[in-house]
């Protein structure tokens, strides 16, 4: 899988659902990391050190160049590193 830069992928989160979050955004850096040569486990376990916010901080710091995370309404979730 080869990825350039600039491109974006949305990914909408259910803010209702903290959980299927944490599931899915482990699995999307868990792809994306193998993909571009990170260590997955360090990405992982930085990701899952604290809550379901520094999650998403830790997600968009690794991989904010490619997917763009939103809200339920469209609104962008801040992508500053």
């Amino acid at each position: 899988m080869e990825l350039q830069q600039n491109r974006i992928m949305q990914i909408q989160l259910d803010q209702n659902d903290p959980e299927s979050i944490i599931e899915d955004l482990k699995e999307y850096a868990s792809t994306l990391s193998g993909a571009l040569g990170y260590n997955t486990e360090e990405i992982l376990e930085e990701m899952t050190s604290k809550d379901t916010h520094h999650l998403i901080k830790t997600f968009n710091k690794y991989f904010s160049e490619y997917i763009e995370l939103l809200e339920y309404d469209h609104v962008i979730i801040s992508r500053k590193k």
